[in-house]
């Protein structure tokens, strides 16, 4: 066996070559994890933007009702106030009655549905003073099938103003005079304004057979839309 040592810059010697049996038993290496199928987001809870605007109205509401009243955020800055059921009718006559208000036009009363809220309904009061010239709109939250007073004692106008959310939303105005249909066939199922009614497509038919009344948000896979349709009718 020689004893000379290898100089420094000589050329290392080549690697060993393997036999193909060494090669063929040598594991490969892991394959990287398959990465995980995106989750799509579910619905998310409407939220109002943009600022909180304020006017003799809403300082004279939180001057007689305190916290009671909340304002709303709102992108176009306009005056929105949100107030709790039990005290709506209070609210409405002092805005019409009191001198600073004088809320004494009801130019419109719509309803909205919001499903995936905790609160799946919004009345909205839009109301004008033609003495000081300054708008507000009044909303009111509602469960689904909770009903809200009705402000025709306040406004007689508003009583078809509250047959229409009756209609499209199916909101029921408590001490209405004669809540009835007035713009919809009397044999029509549903109510066209809510979020869940069919516009059309292959769930169309499943979601109009769907009895159990409730508003429901349905996948785009039809399996998946048929089992959730058929637990809401048995309860589950």
């Amino acid at each position: 066996m020689s004893d000379e040592k290898e100089q420094p810059g000589s050329p290392a010697a080549p690697p060993a070559e393997q036999s193909p049996a060494e090669a063929q038993a040598k594991p490969a290496p892991p394959k990287p994890p398959a990465p995980k199928p995106a989750v799509p987001a579910g619905p998310k809870k409407w939220e109002s933007t943009g600022e909180v605007a304020e006017n003799g109205a809403t300082a004279a509401l939180k001057a007689k009702f305190g916290e009671a009243v909340a304002g709303v955020k709102s992108p176009c800055k306009e005056a929105v106030v949100m107030v709790p059921k039990a005290k709506l009718a209070e609210i409405l006559s002092f805005l019409r009655d009191d001198a600073a208000c004088s809320m004494d036009y009801l130019s419109d009363l719509t309803g909205a549905h919001f499903p995936v809220n905790d609160k799946k309904f919004e009345v909205a009061y839009h109301l004008y003073s033609l003495a000081h010239k300054h708008s507000l709109r009044v909303k009111v939250q509602l469960d689904d099938g909770e009903s809200c007073p009705t402000a025709t004692a306040v406004w007689p106008g508003a009583d078809w103003m509250e047959r229409e959310a009756h209609d499209l939303l199916g909101i029921v105005f408590e001490g209405h005079p004669d809540l009835k249909v007035i713009l919809l066939p009397e044999e029509f199922e549903g109510h066209p304004l809510r979020k869940e009614f069919p516009l059309g497509g292959k769930q169309e038919e499943m979601i109009r057979s769907n009895k159990y009344g409730k508003p429901v948000y349905l996948p785009e896979d039809i399996e998946e839309a048929r089992k959730i349709i058929e637990e809401h009718r048995h309860g589950s």
